[in-house]
């Protein structure tokens, strides 16, 4: 009797166990102490659970007084883990926040409402409080700049009106900083200076986030732009732009910029005649007539001709016109959709970041009609294979820290695309149609040698 009541127990603990999901609330502060004022740090939130999510979970709200925040954009990264030999799934929340203030800070702890499968009713539950301290800035202090970030790179475009520049030509300055694990409304705004003899326009600035295309936030970036109106001739000289940073990596100070400027402006002149209008008013004084050549009227009359033709003709014109640029948007539309511009933006891609996962998705589909990257990699040599494949592992095992590409597979990807437009050109020219009357040679000799 007692082994019956034991086992009924047994049973009922493994219906109970089965019927409630088991989960999980992580919660991580990223990067790694110490902190300065202005960084930018990622609060992330794992919610795990051995079933799965029938309503997505709604981002909880973050109050934390001397500090910016950015709640999540509302894409969450997908999760996959075993802990314990026990299969979990779920979803991961990030938090953006940059203090404004050094000192002590802590994260309370944040309520979460979760509707998962198997689930008899919705789940409440928290994440762990979390305290940490700020440090002051160093260059905040010395510059009154707050912008830290792990790169920054900064470049200067410069646009004349005229060549060379004149009295009343214009020219434009323009400045784009771009600051890696940054937010945009933190790098400085750049300061043109008043020049005399020029007159100065401030353009509205330009600030966006830089992203991966996939809904993250890689850093920001601001444009601001300058208009200079030459109103005297000389010699001028923009200064050169410095901006003072603060290294996240490395905890040191950090200044980027770009050269100075040196052009030189010309008197505008005065503006003559091609004829005398004294001599001419003199000659109409006295009752002279104007004589005009004969080429001159002939050039007159095929100026009134051709005037009138196209007016008569507008309606074809138009209708050129249209068809012309029909054919334009069509032949870019056939190069956006081409293996060359895949292996382009691949190219720029790879001067940009480690191993752009979807430009080489996108040539790959476009050269060889498929997209196995470990396919790909097969048709590689063994070192810019085992390069690929441990850049693929980087990448998705954690997207934040890819490997680096060698350059044996720079060189592998150039050799494969050569080798692969060589065997099309070879299968093209092996298919190309054949006559249709291939005894028409034969028929034609015949028939001549008949007559003869």
């Amino acid at each position: 009797m007692k082994a019956w009541i034991v086992l009924l127990g047994m049973l009922a603990c493994m219906a109970k166990a089965i019927a409630e999901p088991q989960v999980r609330v992580e919660t991580r502060l990223l990067p790694q102490a110490p902190y300065q004022v202005g960084s930018t740090l990622r609060l992330e939130v794992d919610l795990l659970t051995t079933t799965w999510f029938t309503q997505a979970p709604q981002p909880a709200a973050l109050h934390l007084p001397g500090a910016l925040v950015s709640p999540p954009n509302g894409q969450a990264d997908k999760l996959t883990e075993s802990i314990d030999n026990t299969a979990y799934f779920g979803l991961r929340l990030t938090y953006l926040f940059i203090p404004t203030r050094a000192g002590d800070f802590s994260i309370p702890a944040m309520p979460f409402t979760l509707n998962m499968g198997q689930s008899s009713a919705a789940l409440e539950v928290s994440t762990q409080p979390i305290s940490f301290k700020v440090n002051g800035s160093p260059l905040a202090e010395a510059t009154g700049s707050q912008l830290v970030a792990r790169n920054v790179r900064i470049e200067q475009q410069l646009d004349q009106s005229a060549k060379p520049l004149k009295v009343g030509d214009r020219i434009i300055r323009r400045i784009q900083i771009q600051a890696d694990d940054a937010q945009a409304m933190l790098i400085p705004p750049t300061d043109f200076i008043e020049i005399p003899g020029l007159k100065r326009y401030l353009q509205p600035p330009q600030v966006s986030t830089l992203s991966n295309g996939r809904g993250s936030n890689d850093g920001g970036q601001r444009i601001d732009s300058v208009s200079y109106v030459v109103e005297e001739s000389g010699n001028y000289l923009l200064p050169a732009i410095a901006l003072a940073w603060w290294d996240s990596g490395s905890q040191q100070t950090r200044s980027s910029s770009v050269p100075a400027v040196e052009f030189e402006a010309q008197s505008a002149g005065s503006f003559k005649l091609p004829f005398s209008l004294e001599a001419d008013l003199e000659k109409l004084g006295r009752g002279r007539l104007i004589k005009l050549s004969r080429p001159f009227m002939l050039l007159i009359g095929a100026i009134l001709l051709f005037g009138l033709g196209a007016y008569l003709a507008r309606q074809r014109l138009r209708e050129q016109w249209l068809r012309l640029r029909n054919w334009r948007d069509e032949k870019h539309t056939r190069w956006l959709a081409s293996e060359a511009f895949a292996w382009r933006e691949l190219q720029r891609a790879l001067r940009k970041q480690a191993l752009p996962i979807a430009e080489l998705y996108r040539w790959q589909s476009r050269c060889q009609q498929q997209t196995d990257l470990q396919a790909l990699a097969a048709q590689l040599p063994t070192a810019a294979a085992a390069n690929l494949r441990k850049n693929l592992a980087s990448h998705y095992a954690n997207p934040h820290s890819a490997a680096s590409v060698t350059p044996e597979l720079l060189q592998a990807l150039q050799q494969l695309r050569k080798s692969l437009q060589r065997q099309s050109r070879l299968q093209a020219k092996h298919f190309r149609l054949q006559s249709l009357r291939p005894w028409s040679d034969g028929v034609s000799d015949e028939h001549d040698a008949g007559n003869s």
